[in-house]
């Protein structure tokens, strides 16, 4: 089954603050995980969501079994995206 895909306003104010190229790395990447979330995604530690890597940049994202749904949470750089 295909999960929905679904973007926050701070992520979304996020992704487009960055280049072109690097967006389309993003959603490539984001876009995966729709088949199979659990394949591409690490949980985080210590938070009640999943992270994916797109080289120093990570995705944070909150996935919703019962309704099918991922949420892009936030998206930028690793050292800066788990500060709450």
């Amino acid at each position: 089954m295909r999960y929905s895909l679904c973007w926050s306003g701070k992520a979304d104010k996020e992704f487009r603050k960055l280049p072109s190229s690097l967006q389309q790395r993003i959603f490539d990447k984001v876009f995966s995980a729709l088949d199979d979330p659990y394949r591409t995604a690490e949980r985080c530690e210590g938070y009640p969501y999943f992270h994916q890597r797109i080289g120093t940049y990570r995705a944070i994202l909150k996935i919703d079994d019962s309704a099918l749904l991922i949420t892009v949470v936030r998206v930028g750089l690793r050292k800066k995206v788990y500060d709450r």
